[in-house]
């Protein structure tokens, strides 16, 4: 919001008002946030009769280096003046001359340093100032162009102060995302004054800032040791904020950069997620990966949770997926060494698969345990494969169990279809409970439940592949009913097996600290 118009001396200008919506008006550039609030004093277009009175001659476009552009507009007299806005440094260092109550007058070193100081303390206030200045000349020709060097011996007329207020939701934005071991930095345009006070405003300590001015002397090492150390950085330029985010993911971040102008461009392509809002211009929205449609930055925290809720899930499906998975080759291998018939029939072992696979289809809507939340975590196959390792043979062990159960107490080495339907009815209890045991590093049913579609669909799995085992199926799957005891068996195996591999997993995530 414009919230101030004021000449050199502090005092509200009607005439710095004028020239700087002449400004915004007449240039046909991308129009930024600033523009638009001069462009809000719609009133000012009729007052100023800004498309009859004034024709536009020419434009000198705005660009980060500079940081500043002009318009050069003609009025009714046929008198050109060109009208500059820009940074307070770039603009002032430009003006050989100031407007002083009408009156045009030299600029003298101590009057000069003044105006600075009032910028100075505008920006202490929190307002973004830029200064306005101007150059009047004649018409050299019917089509005169003009450029950069123009822009020279120019006429200090005042400053604009807007107010840029930081989001109610970014102080309460900032201590979540603490909370959740994410570093904030600040990556700004703005001039170290602005900015040191909004850092202040929601609660971001700045203990160490660093100019442009300054990356600019480093090489890449330095700056990523400087980067790192560093939380808020002012007056760069889009080339310096590409630099930060290069330097930060050389030393092994992950980096998340929002932004919303033309300037963020390049940061928000080099960053590993670039995040934009709904109301910025297009070329930071084509450079993003996530657009933000809500106005609250409290949408950050949801979605890192919610991205480290699906890193989770997706971590247990593997590792349920390769442990049961691993168990079973030992398991079948070693059956076929010393069985006179197949551990299992193919069409049982689909029929299992098929049904552990539906089991684990839940898995998406699985909750993931707080403490697993708070910091992030990175994909490691080599701490799969050794869980997978560490895990996936236990299942073997009580396979053998079962599969010596199966020939010395219920007598199959003659009944290969009672064989396979005990280890077929064992193997699937037991790959379904281990996804509750693998899915939390707590203690399972305890200290830490399933979602409710989980354990739905696991009770229904079991309850499927049980009744398989009687049900009209049964002849076509080679399928015989299971003896009254052996259920019994088949607890104490389950319960043996919970507790195992709860144990050795408590070991595990100890041991190798996951």
């Amino acid at each position: 919001m414009l919230e101030k118009h004021l000449d050199v001396y502090g005092d509200p200008s009607e005439k710095v008002l004028h020239y700087g919506y002449l400004n915004s008006f007449h240039h046909t550039g991308l129009k930024n946030l600033l523009d638009q609030a001069i462009l809000d004093h719609e009133e000012l277009r009729a007052h100023l009769k800004a498309d009859e009175k004034y024709r536009k001659i020419d434009e000198i476009p705005f660009d980060f280096i500079r940081r500043r552009m002009s318009v050069v507009v003609e009025d009714d007299t046929g008198l050109n003046t060109l009208i500059c806005k820009g940074a307070v440094d770039e603009v002032m260092g430009l003006c050989s001359r100031v407007e002083v109550k009408g009156e045009i007058v030299e600029v003298l070193p101590e009057h000069d340093a003044t105006r600075r100081k009032l910028a100075d303390d505008l920006n202490g206030q929190g307002f973004r100032v830029i200064a306005l200045a101007y150059k009047q000349m004649p018409g050299a020709s019917d089509d005169p162009v003009y450029a950069v060097k123009d822009e020279s011996d120019l006429i200090l007329l005042g400053f604009l102060a807007f107010l840029d207020p930081p989001k109610d939701s970014a102080t309460e934005a900032l201590k979540r995302l603490h909370k959740l071991n994410v570093d904030v930095k600040v990556l700004t345009g703005d001039n170290e004054i602005v900015t040191a006070y909004i850092c202040r405003e929601v609660g971001m300590p700045v203990e160490h800032l660093l100019l442009g001015s300054q990356l600019e002397t480093m090489n890449e090492s330095e700056l990523a040791e400087a980067a790192g150390a560093t939380s808020v950085f002012a007056r760069l330029v889009p080339a310096h904020k590409e630099r930060i985010i290069r330097a930060l993911q050389s030393k092994g971040h992950v980096l998340g950069f929002m932004g919303d102008g033309i300037n963020d461009a390049p940061a928000l392509k080099a960053a590993d997620v670039g995040i934009s809002v709904d109301g910025a211009v297009d070329i930071a929205k084509e450079s993003s990966d996530i657009i933000l449609l809500e106005n609250s930055l409290l949408v950050l925290e949801q979605g890192v949770l919610e991205g480290r809720r699906v890193f989770g899930n997706i971590v247990k499906y593997i590792k349920m997926a390769a442990s049961s998975n691993f168990g079973n080759m030992f398991s079948v291998v070693g059956a076929s060494a010393f069985l006179p018939f197949l551990p299992m029939l193919p069409i049982q072992v689909l029929t299992n698969n098929l049904l552990y696979d539906f089991s684990q289809t839940t898995i998406p809507t699985d909750t993931v345990d707080a403490d697993w939340l708070v910091k992030p975590r990175q994909w490691t196959i080599g701490k799969i494969l050794r869980f997978v390792l560490f895990i996936g043979p236990i299942s073997s062990i009580f396979d053998y169990v079962t599969f010596f159960m199966m020939l010395y107490v219920f007598d199959c080495w003659r009944n290969p279809a009672l064989f396979h339907t005990g280890w077929f009815v064992e193997s699937l209890f037991t790959q379904t409970l281990i996804i509750h045991v693998i899915r939390t590093n707590r203690i399972p049913f305890l200290e830490s439940r399933a979602s409710w579609p989980l354990i739905v669909t696991s009770v229904l799995i079991v309850l499927a592949g049980a009744g398989l085992t009687v049900s009209p199926l049964a002849h076509t799957l080679g399928f015989v009913t299971l003896p009254p005891r052996y259920w019994l068996f088949l607890a104490v195996i389950l319960l043996c097996y919970a507790v195992v591999t709860q144990l050795v997993k408590t070991w595990f995530i100890r041991r190798f600290a996951e």
